[in-house]
């Protein structure tokens, strides 16, 4: 028994001697941004666009890794119908264009790097990129193709009274799910995938944080 309880200590101590040692690093560069619309107008047409940003089409193998999206919306005149099923807005990535008309956000182009060494993004106007908000109108997205289908969908069919709220937390980190990526040229957008209902004006509140890398 004595041999025994020798060769467990050994065991423990060479255990001990190879335990391995990490350390946790950011896994890129990191960004964040938020921006809010202006009072959008009343029955806003199905698929418009009020949030898009697009990453620098000459971006080469650089990639943005979508992290989080955290939405805001506020009803600040009543829909006609105060509870209507389907009102909705949804995620979607798509490519081509630079969005125009809303405001730009000029965050994006100041001070959008978490750390103060790092470079402009790739969603800089002065690097190719885009991102803007709509003010009361859909954003013009003229030369853009979307996906068929959202990533995310934000239910709003309960909160057409006036003063109504809600609060919509979109989590793409590796520690929830795989990370939605954007490469050269595409974008994602924020959109309505069916009309707006009569009467109700609202505004929405938009808060992104991202990554980016160059993959070796």
């Amino acid at each position: 028994m004595a041999s025994l309880r020798h060769s467990s200590n050994s065991l423990d101590q060479s255990i001990e001697q190879k335990k391995a040692h990490t350390v946790v690093l950011p896994r890129g560069d990191g960004y964040g941004v938020s921006g809010v619309t202006g009072t959008i107008a009343a029955a806003l047409a199905a698929n418009s666009s009020v949030f898009v940003a697009r990453y620098n089409p000459s971006a080469g193998a650089r990639i943005a890794i979508i992290e989080r999206l955290r939405l805001q919306f506020t009803t600040l005149v009543a829909f006609t119908t105060p509870v209507t099923a389907g009102r909705r807005l949804a995620l979607f990535r798509g490519a081509g264009a630079a969005a125009s008309g809303g405001a730009a956000l000029a965050a994006v182009a100041a001070n959008a790097q978490k750390d103060t060494i790092l470079a402009d993004t790739g969603f800089a106007p002065g690097i190719g990129g885009d991102m803007r908000i709509a003010t009361t109108a859909a954003l013009t997205v003229t030369g853009i193709t979307f996906e068929t289908d959202p990533f995310r969908t934000m239910t709003l069919s309960h909160v057409g009274a006036a003063g109504a709220f809600f609060e919509q937390l979109w989590e793409f980190s590796v520690h929830e799910c795989h990370p939605l990526i954007l490469r050269a040229g595409q974008l994602i957008g924020i959109r309505n995938p069916v009309a707006m209902d009569a009467a109700g004006t609202w505004q929405l509140s938009v808060s992104f944080d991202w990554t980016e890398i160059t993959p070796v």
